[in-house]
This record gives C-alpha cells, structure tokens and sequence, in this order.
C-alpha cells in the first residue's frame, strides 16, 4: 500500500499559520511543500527504517512503501516536524529582519532585533524538537548507531 504526500502536508499545515498558502495555487503550494518534506525525509532517512527517499512518485505524490499502520503516524509526525523546520529556516535568515536588527538602536520587546531574536529562539526549538524525535525513533526501533545527531 502507497503513502500519500498529502498525509505529509495535511500535518505540516496543521502547525503553521500561513496564510500565503491558501491564496497559492495548488500545484505551487505542493511544489512549496513537498520541498521541505524531501529536505525533512533527507536529514531522517539515515534512521528510518521505510525508505521515503527512493520510492518518492512525484507524479502521482505517493511513496511506494508498505509502512504498517502503526509505525504511520509516527512516521508522518517526525517528518512534519522536519518540514515545520525547513519552512521556518528562511524566516531566521530573512535580510529584510537581519537589516532591521543592524539598524536598530535599542533593543526593546517590542523592536525589529527581538523579533528576529524570537525567530530564531522558535527556529532554534523546532529544530531540537525534530532530532529528538528522530533519536527517540532511532531508540525506539533498535538502531542506536546515529544518536550521536
């Protein structure tokens, strides 16, 4: 049985608020999306034991692998999470925000430098949130040879 990338997207959008996506079309909000679940997949693959990168259909946005339903919704979790990382890294390193910060005088709660500072503090977490749970995974399904991430 084939893994749909829409269950892939369906859980990448349950955690973002992105507004852009809804007036995008279709065919260019996947093409958005499914880039940040392959660059997920990539940095996962290494412990996965269901190979997402090598049976990737794009054609018909399906993986041809047999994953049992148990293992599905872990699986479709730790990559979102991934995903939510890939689509947060070009908020962290937006020159627009990094020209702001340079510019600013003062750095209050509520000026350019905090903001970019929150950013990067909320980056910063997705991102140990995503190798934790490819650790847990790793741990939990008796590959210890890359807790080292």
């Amino acid at each position: 049985m084939s893994v749909p990338y829409d269950k892939f997207t369906e859980a990448f959008l349950s955690k973002v608020t992105e507004f852009e996506f809804v007036n995008m079309r279709d065919f260019e909000r996947n093409g958005l999306i499914d880039g940040y679940m392959k660059r997920a997949i990539s940095a996962f693959k290494s412990v996965c034991q269901y190979d997402l990168s090598s049976t990737a259909d794009d054609v018909i946005r399906e993986f041809n692998v047999d994953i049992p339903a148990e293992d599905i919704d872990e699986i479709v979790e730790i990559v979102s999470e991934g995903m939510l990382v890939q689509w947060m890294k070009p908020y962290t390193y937006k020159q627009e925000n990094l020209e702001l910060v340079l510019n600013t005088r003062d750095f209050t709660t509520y000026s350019p430098a905090e903001l970019l500072n929150r950013i990067s503090a909320a980056y910063a977490k997705a991102q140990k949130d995503f190798v934790s749970m490819v650790r847990e995974y790793s741990y939990n399904h008796g590959d210890l040879t890359d807790l080292h991430l």
